[in-house]
């Protein structure tokens, strides 16, 4: 393979959520802004699936050729005004949107000249008696020619 762009890599996550997570989602993007601040204005309509490239690293594998990992977290957002229980467990909860996500991208290429997507870590990033905030982080690798 001799390239691969993030932009391609983030829309191809895009649609895969896209097609997977359905009408179980308002909002389905891509977002490299501060989802704290963001959160309190009502920045999405939720719930929410943005799509955050988080990193890529190279290592040098041969003279002009290095395998390429892209990072990438999926930040899943409820709002659930029956507390925080409810806005992980309960039908449309963040649990059903993580089990989703994973369906939609681990173990998959997406058609793309990648390794499958691997599940590296799912964690909470917030749950009060409104939001719930979980960030699933997922991992590729590509080889790169120069």
């Amino acid at each position: 393979m001799s390239g691969i762009s993030w932009t391609t890599v983030e829309n191809s996550v895009i649609a895969a959520l896209r097609d997977r997570l359905g009408e179980q989602v308002k909002t389905v993007r891509s977002y490299q802004g501060n989802w704290r601040t963001d959160l309190r204005q009502g920045s999405w309509r939720l719930p929410a699936a943005l799509v955050m490239l988080t990193g890529g690293q190279a290592e040098q594998v041969g003279v002009s050729s290095f395998d390429l990992t892209l990072d990438l977290r999926i930040l899943l957002v409820v709002r659930h005004l029956r507390g925080e229980e409810a806005g992980r467990r309960e039908t449309g909860g963040v649990y059903d949107l993580l089990l989703e996500v994973r369906e939609a991208l681990w173990h998959q290429d997406l058609g793309l000249e990648v390794l499958p997507f691997v599940l590296v870590r799912e964690e909470p990033l917030l749950s009060d008696g409104e939001f719930t905030v979980y960030g699933a982080l997922y991992r590729t690798a590509a080889v790169q020619d120069r």
